[in-house]
Parts: structure tokens; C-alpha cells; sequence
């Protein structure tokens, strides 16, 4: 599995994420609010992106994706309950579905609650393990449940899913907050 993460130089100080098959060159894309440079990095790579993959439903996070898929026909992918809120939904996701990119790589999906209700992570068991966490985890804190999120709802995905992983499992957050978190 490769894996480029894509600084936004915005406000909300995002990352976005292709991940690649080394052997066929297909890419997701997660979160793509950046879809230009998003489209420039897999074409410096030579990579095909044939997936989009929303987290959750917010605007920093969904704003890319009328122009990534105009640019590469690619499928759109997200919660299964959020058609109300991501338009043009092509695969409606649910806990345990398999997001497979190209031949080698396979991610599974975590319904995981909280800060929004309707919130997917991508969980890779590669020799690496490592998890597209969106806004439910960051380095050194949790996401906000302000914007359609549930405090306990929150604390359950915590208890439930996320103290489980191992702790070799690296972390791919939505946002670069470590330095403001720790600070806090």
C-alpha cells in the first residue's frame, strides 16, 4: 500500500489522502477537499484515481469531490446512511465492507459514531497496520461532536473500536492538530 498524504494550507488545517496498489496504480482518494492537488500528485505518481472516499459529511471534507470525479469518472463512496448529506453516493459503506484499491490493497470499514453519526474509518491489516481515522481520532485527542456529532456515542466508538487496535496501527488523521492539541 502506498500512501500520500495531502497538506491543505486552509484554516482547518486538513489532510487528504490517496492510497495506491503499487501494482496496478489505481488510487483512492480520501477526503479530496484539495482535488487539484490531489489529481497533480497521482499524476506525478502515474497513478489511476479511480475511488473517492468521504469520512463524514462536512464541507472541508466533501468539497472536492464534484471536481475529482469530473476529472477521473471516478466512484464515489461513504456511510450508507449519508445520501442526505454527500450527493452522488455510488457504494453505500457499512461496518465490515471491504474498499479494495487495485490488486493488494484492502481496507475495511469501521462504523465509527461520534462526531458525526453517519462516520467511517478505513482500517488497512497490511504487515503495517494503519487507519484513515477522518475526525474521530487525531494525534493526541478526539474529534468535536459539534455539526451533528453525539458525546457518548463518541465515547462508545472509543471503548468499543478504537481502544482495540493494536498499538502498531499507524494513524492517518483529517487534520493536522498535534502541535494545538498538545499546547492545549
Amino acid at each position: 500500500m502506498l500512501v500520500e498524504q495531502v497538506w491543505v494550507a486552509n484554516d482547518y488545517r486538513n489532510f487528504n489522502y490517496l492510497v495506491a496498489c503499487p501494482e496496478s496504480g489505481e488510487a483512492l482518494a480520501i477526503d479530496p477537499l484539495d482535488f487539484r492537488q490531489c489529481l497533480a500528485i497521482a499524476d506525478k505518481h502515474g497513478w489511476t484515481i479511480t475511488q473517492v472516499l468521504n469520512t463524514h459529511e462536512h464541507p472541508d471534507h466533501i468539497g472536492g469531490n464534484k471536481g475529482l470525479i469530473s476529472a477521473t469518472g471516478a466512484k464515489l463512496l461513504a456511510h450508507h446512511a449519508a445520501g442526505k448529506k454527500i450527493r452522488g453516493i455510488d457504494v453505500g459503506l457499512s461496518a465490515g465492507d471491504v474498499v479494495r484499491v487495485g490488486k493488494t490493497v484492502e481496507l475495511e470499514c469501521m462504523d465509527t459514531p461520534g462526531h458525526t453519526m453517519c462516520h467511517l474509518c478505513l482500517l488497512s491489516h497490511s504487515d503495517e497496520p494503519a487507519l484513515f481515522s477522518g475526525d474521530t481520532l487525531f494525534n493526541a485527542g478526539a474529534g468535536n461532536c459539534h455539526n451533528g456529532g453525539d458525546v457518548e456515542t463518541l465515547y462508545d466508538t472509543f471503548d468499543q473500536q478504537l481502544s482495540k487496535l493494536s498499538d502498531a496501527t499507524r494513524l492517518y488523521p483529517g487534520h493536522e492538530y498535534l502541535s494545538g492539541t498538545l499546547q492545549f
